[in-house]
This record gives structure tokens, sequence and C-alpha cells, in this order.
């Protein structure tokens, strides 16, 4: 066992050493990527105003989520993508308030977020973010139109923030973070795949059960930050069931070893303001390892989420949330592959060896 780990990590940082020596830029990208990311979170502990910790991870999947092309394409991509994701964050924290309607939602943009994949990554990895944006929402606190404004104009921030910098600072040159796809024509694919048979559309619908399951008890069971249960449950399943537990398997033990480096931040680390700080590390590391490994990826992301997670709420210990993190993401990767088990056999298709999409 030892020697297969050992192998794995030796041929990870050969992989980050052969990204630095391809591209010289690669290092002052990601410090500015990892600025973007972290300053909202920086800002919310000097402001003392939580709300900024979501504009944080609206920050992130913005910056992530930004394809390639011309700079008015670009442009455009990021006002919608910024207008979507605030407007499905308002939806969800006011959709709260009933709880049978916000349950069909999350199943019916669930769906769509998952079966708009048929498009190719540059359309389906930013809708899935819309989607999990709304998702994850509907356990946020407040369930009338103040807070349903707020979380949307907060998200809207984050992300016209992170697109505003990488957009400003982007040449034709640079690498994108979502590699360009061939055009296609939105509508035909869609309806092309818009059928039963359709792997594309089996995976929307495990997506869709998934997250309506995840909602649901979430809502009903009051499960303590139970956003992360939701946000696993999205952003692990994949068109395949072979992928779906690849990534299930590396997100919860990714999700383990980051939850143990955040524990041991919190007990060396005292002072509010400084982990704010370290939140700038650890998204430059997030970002670094997010096309090299899946399960450093984790080892970085949980530990930036988590300490974005206690400034948004300063009375959380970093050992309650880590166990909450962590069993959050235990109880998704379940669920999720329980839903694929379940329904691929019922629904006749037997399961395929799918393709990983981009993880958050």
């Amino acid at each position: 066992m030892q020697q297969p780990m050992t192998s794995k990590a030796a041929a990870i940082l050969r992989r980050l050493t052969d990204a630095y020596t391809a591209h010289p830029r690669h290092l002052a990208d990601l410090l500015r990527g990892g600025i973007v990311c972290a300053f909202p979170a920086i800002l919310a502990e000097y402001c003392h105003n939580p709300l900024l910790g979501w504009s944080a991870i609206a920050a992130f999947w913005s910056y992530i989520s930004l394809p390639g092309g011309r700079f008015a394409s670009r442009c455009r991509f990021a006002l919608v993508f910024g207008l979507a994701g605030a407007f499905a964050s308002g939806l969800g924290v006011w959709s709260a308030a009933c709880a049978p309607l916000m349950i069909g939602l999350a199943a019916f943009i669930g769906f769509c977020g998952a079966f708009a994949i048929v498009a190719g990554k540059r359309i389906g990895f930013p809708a899935l973010l819309v989607a999990t944006a709304f998702a994850v929402s509907t356990a946020f606190a407040g369930n009338d139109l103040e807070h349903a404004l707020g979380y949307g104009c907060y998200f809207l921030y984050g992300s016209l923030w992170a697109s505003s910098v990488t957009l400003l600072s982007w040449c034709p040159h640079e690498q994108t973070v979502v590699p360009g796809e061939p055009p296609v024509t939105l509508s035909s694919t869609l309806r092309q795949h818009l059928n039963p048979d359709s792997q594309g559309f089996l995976h929307g619908v495990c997506v869709a059960i998934a997250t309506a399951i995840a909602v649901a008890a979430v809502h009903y069971c009051a499960l303590d930050h139970g956003y992360w249960m939701i946000l696993t449950v999205l952003l692990i399943s994949q068109p395949g069931f072979a992928a779906t537990l690849k990534v299930s398997v590396e997100r919860v033990a990714g999700t383990v070893l980051g939850a143990l480096i955040a524990m041991l931040l919190g007990h060396l680390v005292h002072s509010p303001l400084l982990l704010a700080w370290l939140i700038l590390p650890l998204s430059i590391g997030t970002l670094t390892c997010r096309n090299i490994s899946y399960l450093a990826y984790m080892l970085f992301l949980t530990p930036h989420f988590i300490l974005v997670a206690q400034l948004s709420q300063p009375d959380g210990s970093e050992i309650g949330l880590t166990y909450l993190r962590v069993s959050n993401s235990l109880g998704a990767a379940l669920l999720v592959i329980m839903i694929a088990l379940i329904v691929r056999p019922l629904w006749g298709k037997p399961p395929a060896t799918g393709s990983k999409t981009p993880g958050s």
C-alpha cells in the first residue's frame, strides 16, 4: 500500500513541476487567482460581514468557470453567470419558506444543471454551478425577500469581482481554466439528448432525485451545515457510474485529509484575521491542483471552504466544522452511489463508464 501511495504522490509532484516549466506565467496566474478567491473572505473578517463569505464562494466558482475566447464573449459570459447565480441564490433562499416548492425546484434545476453537460464543459460546468448555487442556498437561514435579495446581491458582488479582475488582467495567450471547445448549436444538441435513451438525460434524472432527497433531508432534519451535503451531491455526480464511484471515493478521502489540516490550523492559529489570510495560500493550492489530481484538489479545497465557513459563522469551531464537513460529504457520497445503483437498472441502462466533469 505504501508504494502505490508514494508513487502517486511523486506523479503529482512531477505534473506540478511540468506545469510550471511549460508555462512560465503559471505561478503569476495562480497568485492572481488566489487573490481573487481569497479577497472577499479576508474582507469578511475585516468588515465583520458574514455574507461576504458567500461572495468568496461566488468568486471561486466564477474564476474556475470563466472560459477562453474573445473579450466581448467572455464579458457576456461573466455577466450571465453572475446574474444567473445571483437569481438562483435568491430563489433558493426564498423558496425554502415552502418546502414542497423548494424540493420541486431543486429536482428541476438539478436536472437542468446536470443535463447541460451534453452541450460540453464550456456550458455544462457553469450550468451545474448555477444549479448548485440554488440548491445550497435552500439551506441558508432566513426565508424572506430581504434575505433572498441579500444572498443574491452578495453572490453577484463576488462573481463580478472575480470576473472583472480576471478579464482586465487577461492576456490572449494565457491558458484558459476551462478549455475552449468546438462551437455547438445548443438548441439542437439539447433536443437531441432530451429523450429517455440518452445517457445525459439519465444523468440529469439521477442528479434531480439525489438533489431533491438531499434538500429535503437538510430541511426536515435541520442538518447543521447541511449545505455541504447538498453541494457534494451535485459536484460528485458523474454521467457514468464508474466515474461517480471514483470521484466519490477521492472526494471523501480528500475531504477527510483536508479537514484534518483545517483542524490543525484552527488548533495552532487563534487569530481570526490570520486564519482569513491563510485562505490565500489554500486558494492558490486549490487552483494549482485542480487539473493535476482530484484528491490533492480536495486536500486544499476542504480547509479553504472550512475557513470560509468559519468566517461566516464565527461561533463555530474548526473541530466541529471538520466533523460536519466529513459527515455531510460521506452522507452525500453514499446517497449518490445508492441513487445510481437503483435508478440505472430500473431505467434499463447498464452502468456506463462515463467521463469525469470538472469538480468544485
